[in-house]
């Protein structure tokens, strides 16, 4: 199984560190959030370590369903600039989230869904001509957050922009989603683990609470999975943790 590293854990150490704590660690793989302190990378800052890499582009003041088109379109740009990262540094994924319903747009969610759909759409044809594959995220049980449903996730994707999707276990779990529910998809290519009771998205490390992830590797042996998954929690000793249960559980 290929097992990565997102650097939510490790933020804010300097890239060169994390990426000697990914060669310490004997990992292959890396999913950098490309915000600061990482936003300014270029291909020099990997040369020197033979370590796969994906993206996880802007999360922090985007919104790509914003009804403020200058706030939409940035939203937009920003996205589109981790692609061209992306297909510098030869990273093949790029995890996009989807929007979000606006507090003063309430009264008018459908008009905030075909903005979702509209830029979804734009930065699929954008990812293909970078010539990497957006994988769009499922969301947690946030107020006002799109596809926090893994079943629209999957038809939106089937009917409207036919790119890859990132499945978070624990955003599914926090849904209430059974692990063969939420990796149902043919079109998962970029999966995010971390750990919660089902009461809120904790990213804690894997282990702590009541995710079956024995069942979640077992589903993805049988799909004959061969995409990354990448350790997504919250802090360098939780990533340590997750290392080691992936071990006790002879996934690593």
């Amino acid at each position: 199984m290929k097992i990565s590293v997102s650097t939510l854990g490790l933020y804010p150490a300097k890239i060169e560190n994390v990426l000697n704590f990914i060669d310490d660690q004997k990992l292959d793989y890396l999913e950098v959030i490309h915000e600061y302190p990482y936003d300014h990378l270029t291909y020099d800052d990997f040369a020197n370590h033979d370590i796969n890499i994906s993206l996880h582009s802007p999360m922090s003041d985007v919104n790509i369903a914003s009804h403020v088109d200058k706030i939409r379109n940035t939203s937009i740009e920003a996205v589109c600039d981790s692609f061209k990262l992306a297909n510098e540094i030869g990273a093949n994924r790029v995890v996009v989230h989807p929007g979000s319903i606006p507090i003063m747009a309430l009264k008018y969610p459908e008009k905030i869904l075909d903005y979702n759909t509209e830029s979804l759409k734009k930065l699929q044809k954008s990812a293909e001509d970078y010539g990497v594959m957006m994988c769009v995220e499922n969301m947690p049980l946030f107020e006002r957050m799109l596809f926090t449903n893994v079943d629209a996730l999957f038809d939106f994707i089937d009917t409207d922009i036919h790119s890859g999707i990132t499945m978070d276990v624990g955003h599914g779990h926090n849904n209430g989603f059974t692990p063969d529910e939420m990796l149902a998809s043919d079109n998962i290519h970029h999966i995010h683990l971390s750990d919660n009771d089902g009461s809120y998205d904790m990213h804690d490390a894997l282990g702590k609470h009541n995710i079956d992830f024995p069942k979640i590797f077992e589903i993805l042996k049988d799909k004959k999975y061969d995409d990354i998954c990448v350790i997504e929690v919250n802090t360098k000793a939780e990533v340590l943790q997750s290392i080691d249960y992936l071990k006790s559980i002879n996934i690593l």
